[in-house]
């Protein structure tokens, strides 16, 4: 048999069956997000009537193809390391979906349960979550992603609950193609009313107030330059096109104006000319002025990703990346997720990568933090920085908190509570994010718990898929 002979070893129906399923991923990456509720039910299908060995194949075709095409973004920034993180996503797509699909294709002919269906979406959870215990913790297979507002849901079952339903809907619905049950279909049915109901409240409920309302500012700089010409005009022609912009959105009397990510790539504590300046700029402004910029490690050349946190009493606090990218070599991670408190209201910041991790807004919700600031610096990133930005969507409508992101060229947004972007900076352009939001301190059930009721629902899933019940032969 010759393995490289796709038409040899995979026949007309695998390839009538990947076709829809490649596309529809791809789709998803420009913006069809509904798609993800039907993506996989091809390939779960395929899995649960074929052989795994033939299902290793076709998961390494599906792999390479789909991610090629979705992450195909990445190649075109213009970092000094994109082929190399563009293979490497390749990769680790590719071999996520080779773990899945045959895992689910073998286990599938050995359990023969009425509750095969709960197989799927409980594979994987255990390998997105084994995912996220990688040094890197890859958590981009938390397709939640694609659909955030779903509270009152997501505020009980976190982000891996919602993904959990969402491959439970798309096997469901497999399983109606291969054994038309009454009881399968009924239960498809009641999925589908649960996360329709909680789309429709996340999208029409109004939200609490009783928290006091406050002004905020986002500022939008939209310097789409190589990271040299940034350091070199740090403190000249950057510096100077965001005091302007604080000194006119202070205009609008915020408590909060909030720069990007490396707005300022240069330590402005080396500078006390400048911090000066910095200092003054957000007594005149009786702001809190959040400004992204790095702080260097000794002589070492190395430094951490830095958010300094200027307050109008000329008090300082800072922020630095607990997690940053990892292939950022030169950054060093910082040691502290510290609320901040500033007129007593509190506040957590993340940044760039962290937008990714569940656990860092989290951690600041369960302390007692009133809303989110997020800073990122998604430059060059094309449709991707559109994918990035639904990140921030989760992790508002995990905590039900409002999530502030500020970005050097977009997306830059206020997103509510409820996952709902309700300002929106247009990219790639200058822009001042003006906006209101209502802070509270509400804990969800997920910010108190995590991911309990996830798990719970993983075992008692396992609980039922191995129960020794005849469903019918899916071969």
């Amino acid at each position: 048999m010759k393995l490289l002979n796709l038409r040899y070893v995979l026949d007309k129906e695998d390839i009538l069956l990947l076709l829809p399923s490649i596309a529809m991923s791809v789709l998803i990456s420009y913006g069809f997000y509904f798609f993800i509720w039907i993506a996989f039910v091809p390939l779960i299908y395929m899995a649960l009537k074929k052989d795994y060995r033939k299902m290793f194949l076709v998961s390494l075709v599906y792999g390479i193809i789909t991610s090629t095409m979705f992450f195909s973004w990445v190649y075109n920034i213009k970092l000094n390391y994109d082929a190399v993180l563009y293979t490497i996503i390749i990769l680790i797509f590719t071999a996520y979906f080779m773990l899945f699909l045959t895992s689910v294709s073998f286990l599938s002919k050995k359990i023969k349960s009425m509750y095969v269906v709960l197989l799927p979406p409980v594979v994987w959870i255990i390998i997105l979550f084994a995912y996220s215990l990688l040094p890197i913790e890859i958590y981009w297979m938390d397709f939640s992603i694609f659909q955030p507002d779903t509270a009152p849901l997501i505020w009980y079952l976190g982000s891996y609950g919602i993904t959990f339903i969402v491959l439970l809907f798309n096997s469901t619905v497999a399983h109606l193609f291969i054994k038309r049950d009454k009881r399968v279909m009924l239960f498809g049915i009641f999925i589908f009313i649960i996360v329709a109901t909680s789309i429709i409240y996340s999208n029409y409920s109004q939200i609490p107030q009783n928290g006091g309302k406050v002004k905020v500012a986002l500022l939008q700089g939209n310097f789409p330059y190589e990271w040299e010409w940034r350091q070199e005009n740090a403190f000249g022609t950057i510096l100077d096109t965001y005091l302007n912009m604080t000194l006119q959105a202070a205009k609008e009397k915020p408590y909060i104006i909030i720069w990007p990510e490396y707005a300022l790539p240069d330590d402005i504590t080396r500078n006390a000319k400048i911090f000066t300046k910095l200092q003054k700029t957000a007594q005149a402004a009786n702001a809190t002025l959040i400004i992204g910029s790095i702080s260097y490690i000794g002589g070492t050349g190395k430094y951490e990703d830095t958010a300094f946190v200027l307050k109008p009493d000329g008090s300082l606090d800072s922020y630095s990346s607990v997690k940053p990218f990892f292939l950022d070599g030169e950054v060093v991670r910082g040691n502290s997720t510290s609320t901040i408190t500033q007129n007593d209201r509190k506040f957590g910041i993340i940044i760039c990568n962290e937008e990714s991790m569940p656990y860092i807004a989290r951690g600041y919700t369960s302390k007692g933090s009133q809303f989110i600031v997020s800073m990122s610096n998604n430059q060059d990133f094309g449709r991707g920085r559109n994918i990035i930005s639904q990140f921030t969507k989760l992790r508002a409508a995990e905590n039900a908190k409002y999530v502030l992101r500020a970005t050097n060229d977009g997306i830059t947004q206020i997103i509510n509570p409820f996952g709902k972007a309700v300002y929106v900076a247009e990219p790639k352009k200058q822009k001042i994010l003006i906006g209101d939001i209502y802070l509270n301190d509400y804990p969800t059930f997920y910010t108190k718990h995590g991911n309990t009721l996830v798990y719970l629902l993983v075992f008692l899933s396992i609980i039922l898929v191995i129960k020794k019940r005849q469903y019918g032969n899916y071969h």
